[in-house]
């Protein structure tokens, strides 16, 4: 007797429940389903000189690797792709070089913007994703849209980054039967291992964004194993290249002069200020067993454009921001661990860093040092953070993490000292454990030492509280205490039934002072369950349903939260996908005891043109009044809309706002407000482009605008000019500047 799996049960019921014979795509009708692709490949150097022009008829290209079995992995796994897709791989001592010939059906409907790096996601693209040390522990993806727009990726088991930069060289050009796209790919930008034969592992990949979005892949990648370095295939034949011995130097100059109101309250107390010059240098030299070591002297970590801001209005935790600063993102990967216990932007203003990174067998070794100039503090309490800056501190972190083909382990010490006393120490271990293709297990343990510095004048800004068994206070008054947190995860990922159950608590005395942790004294068991179906019907790509539960508690023994949260979401045509849930939940704040709170949201999202796509989130329903003395339920909604407008293949127009309100049972208003923002932006070619940012805050009243002109050879050289303008209304005048500042940076990568 035959028997099925849980899956395939499922997969089967609901098929039939559809009414659908198999999975059928509205413009492909009944799939072709594709023979399985090898697992492996071999290539040759290049017989002559290939440049990269989107032309393929150099001499190199003769003789190279040629793959043309693709597979469809979404939405219609295992198929025959809707467009055929041939690649050509080869390379020299210097280069890896891939060439993607792309058909098309119909070649007026590829999707090809010409705008900025790392902004291709809803183009048409290529990539291949690259493991130098074929051992699944991390993998460097290098993308381009039909026109040469540039993208990439690092990869590992657990994350994905899109931040970091590597140079390489594209070209591409679109075809009367579809477009073609050439790569450069210089070994020495990746860490690449020295070896007399190198034994790499590869993925060639492609989008097809249509009325559905299909992603293609060379070999084939089952979407039962969320683990994509684990399903590469074998790149064979690379050999006598050259590795290492790469010394880079990265002078800038920023030119700034800055000016704001000398007395926030009188309008007419605007200040200017002084013409600044400051200069900065970047070194990294990468040897030829693999190791990098990079320093910084004085670096320039000022974003050219601002965060978008975030309604902070009724929440008493810290806000999380991503990184941006070129220093700490590339190799950051290697640093990620479950609990946030080194955050880079915990290093505030440094005036020099300094990083090493390498791997000796499977082990992987990274150090990062630096001296800052005004160190922040975050500082979490049971039910609020406080956060200060301080003065001048040194920063020193060390992570060791060891692969296991898929899994790892590792361990990560900082520490964080300041001028004048205090200082922050942790030191971890986790892992990530993989049993076979769809479970997986992560844990972290964190042990932390804290020395508070002796500082009445910065315990100003905390909280007059007492926390832990020993009741120790809130304040800098030079204490020293230690604290804890754990996390375990298990977990499976499958392509129709996936869940995770999770255990987290964190002590009331665990401070990560160079990492981020807004909240501390709670433990929380918290368990998701989802399920997935892929009907492909015309009117219906596919439906997942899922429910979210569990409760919190604080070390104290008292049930802080229960949570209960089901929601259903579904895929259609024309790239759009739409989500409904509830959540349902009472929790214990600041001794109140809060029931009956139930929020439902809306969530609409559409790809279903080159020219428009867009995001609406709606949210309505009883919400904690957090920042009220006495804390109270009420009734709230808010709103966030965001599009992204393309007129033409060189302007784009990003638009969005974001609504929040707060009202009591009694009909008292305890808040509303919104923030529009809208970056306008016109990509004259790959180098130059030019935008504007316009921001309102009706929280704060304060207007900005952000022209900026931008000419960017690669991602590191490159040269800016631009300036910021705040501005702010008096009582019943017009808005009013409060403070500004103009600048221009000049930044060249020398390479030898």
């Amino acid at each position: 007797m035959r028997c099925l799996t849980l899956n395939a049960f499922l997969s089967t019921v609901v098929l039939q429940l559809l009414g659908s014979p198999g999975p059928v795509d509205a413009q492909q009708g009944t799939p072709e389903m594709a023979t399985a692709s090898p697992r492996g490949v071999h290539i040759q150097p290049a017989p002559g000189p290939i440049e990269i022009d989107g032309e393929l008829e150099d001499p190199g290209w003769a003789g190279a690797t040629r793959i043309t079995d693709f597979v469809e992995r979404t939405p219609r796994e295992g198929a025959v792709p809707p467009a055929e897709t041939d690649v050509l791989l080869t390379y020299d001592e210097s280069n890896l070089y891939v060439a993607f010939i792309a058909r098309d059906p119909d070649p007026s409907t590829i999707r090809a913007a010409l705008q900025p790096r790392d902004q291709l996601w809803s183009d048409d693209w290529v990539g291949v994703l690259l493991d130098p040390y074929g051992d699944a522990s991390v993998g460097y993806a290098f993308l381009s849209n039909p026109v040469g727009v540039q993208a990439d990726l690092q990869l590992t088991t657990t994350s994905e980054d899109g931040s970091i930069d590597f140079v390489f060289t594209t070209a591409g050009r679109i075809t009367d039967d579809g477009y073609v796209v050439e790569m450069a790919i210089p070994f020495r930008s990746l860490p690449v291992p020295e070896r007399a034969e190198h034994d790499w592992r590869i993925m060639l990949a492609r989008t097809w964004p249509r009325s559905n979005k299909h992603y293609i892949t060379w070999p084939a990648w089952s979407r039962n194993n969320s683990c994509q370095l684990c399903e590469l295939a074998s790149l064979s034949g690379i050999e006598a290249i050259r590795t290492g011995g790469n010394l880079e130097v990265l002078p800038s100059l920023v030119v700034s002069q800055g000016g704001a109101l000398a007395d926030t309250s009188d309008p007419d107390s605007f200040e200017t200020g002084s013409l600044l010059t400051q200069p900065s240098l970047g070194l990294r030299y990468t040897f030829q067993q693999g190791w990098t070591t990079e320093a910084t002297l004085n670096p320039d970590f000022s974003q050219v454009e601002s965060d978008t801001d975030q309604i902070d209005v009724n929440t008493t935790f810290a806000l999380f921001y991503p990184e941006r600063r070129p220093f700490f993102q590339e190799g950051m990967d290697l640093y990620r661990t479950p609990l946030d216990v080194f955050y880079s932007r915990s290093i505030n203003a440094p005036q020099a860093a300094t990083k090493l990174t390498g791997r000796t067998g499977r082990t992987s070794i990274g150090y990062i040092g630096a001296r800052d100039r005004h160190t922040p503090f975050v500082v979490p309490f049971a039910e609020e953070t406080a956060i200060l800056q301080a003065g001048m501190s040194f920063t020193n972190v060390l992570r060791l993490q060891h692969n296991l083909g898929g899994s790892h382990v590792g361990a990560l010490l900082t520490d964080r000292r300041l001028d004048g006393g205090g200082s922050g120490t942790t030191a971890s271990v986790d892992g990530h454990f993989r049993f076979g293709e769809m479970y997986s297990l992560d844990g972290h343990m964190v042990l932390n030492h804290t020395r508070e510095p002796n500082d009445p004048e910065l315990s100003l800004g905390l909280p007059d509280i007492t926390f832990g068994d020993e009741g120790y206070t809130a304040a800098f008054d030079g204490e020293s205490f230690t604290g804890h947190s754990g996390f375990l995860r298990f977990a499976r990922d499958a392509r129709t039934w996936s869940w995770n159950v999770l255990y987290l608590e964190v002590s009331p005395t665990y401070r990560a002072d160079t990492g981020f942790q807004s909240q501390n004294d709670f433990r929380r068991a918290t368990g998701w369950t989802g399920v997935t179906f892929y009907p492909n019907r015309q009117y219906l790509e596919r439906i997942s349903g899922s429910l979210f539960g569990g409760s919190y508690w604080n070390f104290g023994g008292v049930r802080t939260q229960d949570v209960f949260a089901p929601g259903v979401s579904v895929t259609l045509p024309r790239q759009t996908a739409v989500g409904i849930s509830t959540t349902f939940r009472r929790e214990v704040f600041r001794g109140e005891r809060l029931a009956g709170i139930r929020e439902h949201s809306l969530m609409v999202m559409s790809d279903f043109s080159s020219a428009f796509r867009g995001e609406i989130n709606l949210g309505a329903g009883n919400r904690v009044a957090r920042t009220l003395a006495v804390p109270e339920v009420g009734e709230g909604w808010n709103a966030e809309l965001s599009a992204t407008i393309q007129p033409t293949q060189r302007m784009t127009i990003e638009p969005s706002i974001n609504y929040q309100e707060l009202s009591l049972f009694s009909g008292e208003d305890v808040f509303s407000g919104y923030v529009i923002r809208t970056r306008f932006g016109f990509q004259y070619n790959r180098e130059l482009n030019v935008r504007m940012v316009f921001q309102y805050n009706d929280f704060e009243n304060r207007l900005d605008l952000e022209p900026l002109l931008v000419y960017q050879l690669n991602p590191f050289t490159m040269f800016y000019l631009g300036s910021s303008h705040g501005s702010s209304q008096f009582d019943e005048r017009a808005f009013v500047e409060t403070d500004r500042q103009y600048f221009a940076k000049f930044q060249y990568l020398f390479q030898r």
